[in-house]
């Protein structure tokens, strides 16, 4: 299904794909640009390999990403409006994804949204993250002291265990936060209270199917290194998530209504 109504609006969402990645790129250049003046960045290639992290290379690095994070909020939302429009088989303008700079409002909105579904991941994020760094230092002080080879057979294991864990723990709290910017599509005038709400409930009750559609997409996100085959792949995983979406809301609904027929009848 997502493949017959990708087919309606491709060129709309390569533009956006590209739209992404070249925010991507511009973030990134600039960091290395400031890494240039500033000394941090010596090497004659645009790998991101620095001599030196001084003060004021930080504070560059930081004002920048920070800057990235809040001036792409309203794209990162006016992708998701496009894709769920595209979902329901409307093919709308490459222009909407920029509908979120309308006016102030929709602009406080879309940043709003971002870092509290990023608030809501980063406890867990930082916890998983911190065992998995304590993970690696134990087993870093255990190989320093020689061990067998059947011993560091089970250490590189056991990283890889801990480090397939931590992935699948953050990929699990995130998983929640999915279905946000859709929601906010689906009614750009709900309350954001409702809207973390709604979004839980249908992760909550779909969490099976969501993961069965990210695991589908692992080898071709794998296979796509370059950057030609990631501008298709996007927005077919995008269309192919909305479409998810809207066949779980859908669901719900259907369900909710017989629960309220059923208690009239009785």
């Amino acid at each position: 299904m997502a493949r017959e109504l990708l087919r309606g609006c491709f060129a709309e969402s390569a533009f956006i794909s590209m739209l992404n990645i070249g925010l991507f790129l511009m973030t990134y250049l600039l960091i290395i640009l400031a890494g240039r003046l500033t000394g941090a960045h010596t090497s004659e290639s645009l790998f991101p390999v620095f001599s030196s992290c001084p003060p004021l290379f930080i504070i560059f690095v930081c004002v920048i990403l920070l800057a990235a994070y809040i001036l792409s909020a309203p794209i990162y939302y006016g992708s998701k409006w496009f894709f769920w429009q595209a979902a329901a088989g409307n093919t709308m303008p490459a222009s909407s994804v920029f509908a979120g700079y309308s006016s102030p409002e929709q602009f406080k909105l879309c940043i709003k949204l971002r870092v509290l579904s990023d608030i809501r991941r980063l406890p867990y994020i930082l916890i998983f993250s911190t065992a998995a760094v304590v993970e690696a230092v134990l087993a870093q002080r255990m190989l320093s002291r020689g061990a067998g080879s059947g011993t560091t057979f089970l250490i590189y294991a056991g990283l890889v265990v801990v480090s397939v864990g931590v992935v699948y723990m953050c990929f699990c709290a995130g998983l929640r936060c999915v279905p946000v910017g859709f929601l906010l599509a689906d009614d750009p005038d709900a309350v954001v209270s409702n809207i973390f709400e709604l979004s839980e409930q249908v992760v909550k009750r779909n969490a099976g199917r969501l993961m069965k559609l990210y695991i589908s997409f692992i080898g071709w996100f794998l296979a796509c290194l370059p950057a030609f085959p990631i501008m298709i792949l996007i927005p077919y995983f995008n269309v192919s998530l909305a479409v998810l979406l809207r066949d779980c809301i859908e669901g719900s609904q259907e369900k909710a209504r017989a629960d309220v027929k059923e208690e009239v009848t009785v």
